[in-house]
């Protein structure tokens, strides 16, 4: 055949599909992919032309091409299982085990014959079991993973962990589960020192212990002495009546902060307003883990403020400064709205309520009153090579919003700080060590952009690079809180992770003001 059809100027699409084919067994790869690849330009809308491609670039262990030309493939013939089967293969044999799920499934694969898990793992086997929602000798589907990794991560106990699937001679498959395990204040010395003393630098420690006798009930906590800010929270979280679908909470935590409020952290900015917080809280909460597309909790907390040395300035309202208890229920809910797992790319929303009932000390004229707080988001995360990990994308924007009048210490901060979660990275939240330099508010806009590059890993030790960007906006319900302006923010991010712990390393630019913000914080 190649002997024939080489000589010709011209072929037919089924003379460059019979050549492509010759070619290729003779392994003659270059040359049979470009016989194949113009019948395919001849015959757009034929499927056998992509898929015969998709084998040639499988023989030379090109999986991503071969992925690819699978999906045009099945494109044009959506229930083709010869192709479905054979983009099953190639996405596990790139690791990308959900979307090998996503093909197979359609030709009612993969079986799995049995489900082996390391033997050195201490968390007891019935809730392991239970965490994992397929079983052996059945039919491994994609939801069924999705709600078993959901449960996975929600035991708090596996910060790495991976489900591998090894073929069988008959043609069905073991899934293995491997995972790092935490286990009491750490694996190590090392680890439990590093884990507890991240924070040491700002006057801050996290002694934590996991799995307490294999029951994946963990206790976690934070005791910092900053003579500004001081606090000691604590957490015990489980997995209730031992199903991992369900995991229960409760968490006391108590600060005494001393606040200066100020429009910058940086340069000249006068005091407008400064008081001393102190707080106690409690709150317990119950996390569903059921699916693994939706995940909702719900909880109530009771606290107790009193806020003293209290200078009003242009900033501080005694309405905003009311001591007394506070009640209130919690709620929220995070949906996966879009996975395109052959792309690596996840799009998750979510939604969070807060409803409370305050009964201030004070005479004032409308006591006991009542506030909401509703906050919404939505995150997109990729991973822009076919595989691995050393290129990673994140965008995310979250808006909230407080409806009523709440007190001081429940509106929302955009800034820089090791208790508050609304990062804008050109703002720091402290000026002095005392919070107040960063925008507070009743409502707020943000959005963070995030690009990083795995640098270097050695499996006991990573480094992530990349740079950021943070637009952010504040409403405020005094002018001095916030100047309501628009914010834009861009600088550097590194996370360096030691034995299971984070170092997390900012540079922040204010693009209006000019300031810079260095910043670093552990996170567990």
């Amino acid at each position: 055949m190649v002997r024939l059809a080489a000589p010709l100027e011209a072929r037919s699409p089924d003379l460059n599909f019979d050549y492509g084919l010759a070619l290729a067994h003779l392994q003659q790869w270059p040359q049979a992919r470009a016989a194949l690849v113009a019948g395919s330009r001849q015959c757009p809308r034929q499927k056998r032309f992509p898929i015969e491609l998709a084998g040639i670039a499988f023989e030379r262990k090109f999986y991503a091409e071969a992925a690819a030309w699978l999906r045009k493939g099945l494109k044009l013939d959506p229930g083709d299982s010869y192709a479905d089967n054979f983009a099953g293969t190639v996405y596990l044999l790139m690791g990308n085990l959900n979307a090998a799920l996503k093909y197979w499934n359609r030709a009612g694969k993969p079986y799995v014959a049995d489900l082996r898990f390391n033997p050195e793992l201490r968390v007891q086997r019935l809730i392991l079991d239970r965490a994992f929602v397929f079983s052996p000798a059945a039919v491994l589907h994609r939801d069924d993973l999705a709600a078993t990794e959901a449960r996975l991560r929600g035991l708090g106990i596996f910060p790495a962990y991976n489900i591998a699937l090894r073929a069988r001679p008959d043609g069905s498959f073991d899934a293995d589960f491997y995972a790092m395990e935490r286990d009491g204040f750490g694996n190590s010395r090392l680890q439990a020192l590093v884990s507890t003393f991240a924070g040491a630098a700002y006057e801050t420690i996290y002694p934590s212990y996991f799995n307490i006798g294999g029951s994946a009930t963990n206790i976690q906590a934070l005791l910092r002495w900053d003579a500004q800010k001081r606090r000691a929270w604590i957490s015990l979280s489980a997995p209730l009546f031992a199903r991992p679908q369900l995991r229960s909470q409760i968490s006391a935590d108590a600060r005494n902060e001393n606040w200066a409020i100020r429009q910058s952290f940086t340069g000249p900015a006068p005091t407008l307003g400064s008081l001393n917080l102190q707080r106690q809280s409690f709150a317990g909460s119950v996390t569903s883990f059921t699916s693994g597309r939706l995940q909702w909790s719900t909880g109530a907390e009771l606290s107790h403020r009193s806020y003293r040395n209290v200078v009003d300035g242009t900033a501080l309202t005694p309405a905003l400064v009311p001591s007394g208890f506070e009640l209130k229920p919690l709620a929220s809910v995070e949906d996966k709205l879009l996975d395109i797992p052959e792309r690596r790319f996840t799009l998750t929303g979510g939604a969070s309520g807060e409803f409370a009932r305050l009964w201030p000390n004070s005479h004032l004229p409308d006591a006991p009153r009542h506030f909401g707080k509703l906050q919404a988001s939505a995150v997109a995360h990729w991973f822009p090579q076919a595989q691995g990990d050393r290129h990673e994308a994140q965008q995310s924007f979250r808006a909230g919003r407080i409806f009523g009048r709440t007190p001081f210490d429940e509106l929302f901060i955009l800034g820089v700080e090791r208790d508050n979660d609304l990062w804008i990275r050109g703002q720091i939240g402290t000026r002095d060590g005392r919070k107040g330099s960063s925008p507070v508010g009743s409502d707020y806009f943000l959005s963070n952009t995030d690009f990083f590059r795995r640098i270097y890993s050695n499996g006991l030790f990573a480094v992530k690079l990349g740079p950021l960007l943070d637009i952010g906006r504040m409403g405020a319900p005094t002018g001095g809180l916030s100047t309501t302006k628009w914010m834009v923010d861009t600088g550097v991010e590194a996370t360096l992770t030691v034995l299971g712990t984070s170092v997390v390393l900012t540079y922040g630019r204010d693009l209006r003001s000019g300031s810079n913000a260095f910043y670093g914080t552990a996170a567990q």
